[in-house]
């Protein structure tokens, strides 16, 4: 999908022009088949130790949680134990959410996030991980999610940031450049979204994801055939499921609802 670059007064976004219909990216994504387990579950650690520091100045009383993009659920275990309560996963991949556990699948819901699937639930947080690159309106989203939290509430998210060093480095051979990536961010930018969208006391902080060695050497730009050499090498020396924790240019902000 061919992107375009906007700069304008507090913006700096790159996008299609000329994305899907929402009923589009909900019907495929509805459809779409899923490997991510191991992934879901060493991201949703990384996320949880960013996101900790902040959801420390919410109200002890918390309320509900919800995790927009929520894949097999792999972070609404780590949100009950923070205390909210109920915890809801929004999910449009029918097959990630049959990879959830037993005691996790009924907290989720498949399909695209809309307030009317919170059944007039006001949440205390709201995540969206690595979903807003894959909407075809942001704005609506983060508008919706505004909407629909309580007063004092927090809104979460995750990007990748592509005016990072290594992104800037790799340019279009980076892993971030991806068919299904409808737009992508930078500090610029998620700052004028959610600020459009009401909230304040943005505030931002550096991903560092921790993932095996053979998830990072699949999303590496090198030639395939030296890939595929390595990846049997590693595999051979018991390398593969090693943890590499790095800072690729992902990027938590976050946002108060006054």
């Amino acid at each position: 999908m061919c992107l375009r670059l906007v700069r304008c007064q507090g913006c700096d976004l790159v996008y299609a022009p000329n994305p899907p219909s929402t009923e589009f990216l909900e019907s495929a994504y509805s459809a779409a088949s899923y490997d991510s387990q191991v992934e879901a579950q060493a991201a949703s650690k990384s996320y949880a130790y960013a996101l900790k520091p902040y959801i420390s100045h919410l109200s002890q009383q918390r309320g509900a949680a919800v995790d927009v993009g929520a894949g097999n659920g792999a972070l609404l275990p780590w949100l009950l134990q923070q205390g909210f309560k109920p915890v809801i996963g929004i999910e449009p991949s029918l097959a990630a959410i049959k990879t959830a556990l037993p005691e996790i699948t009924p907290l989720i819901q498949c399909g695209m996030f809309s307030e009317t699937m919170l059944n007039n639930v006001h949440p205390s947080l709201i995540c969206s991980f690595m979903t807003l690159e894959h909407i075809s309106d942001p704005k609506v989203f983060a508008k919706s999610a505004f909407k629909a939290l309580r007063s004092g509430g927090m809104i979460a998210i995750v990007v990748h940031n592509w005016r990072a060093p290594l992104n800037r480095l790799l340019g279009l051979r980076s892993p971030i450049i991806d068919v299904e990536h409808l737009q992508l961010f930078s500090h610029n930018s998620i700052d004028s979204l959610l600020k459009q969208a009401g909230f304040e006391d943005v505030q931002y902080t550096s991903i560092v994801n921790t993932y095996p060695l053979d998830y990072w050497l699949k999303l590496s730009p090198i030639p395939t055939n030296f890939k595929q050499v390595l990846e049997i090498f590693i595999k051979r020396l018991s390398l593969d499921k090693m943890p590499l924790s790095m800072a690729v240019g992902n990027v938590l902000a976050v946002g108060i609802k006054p």
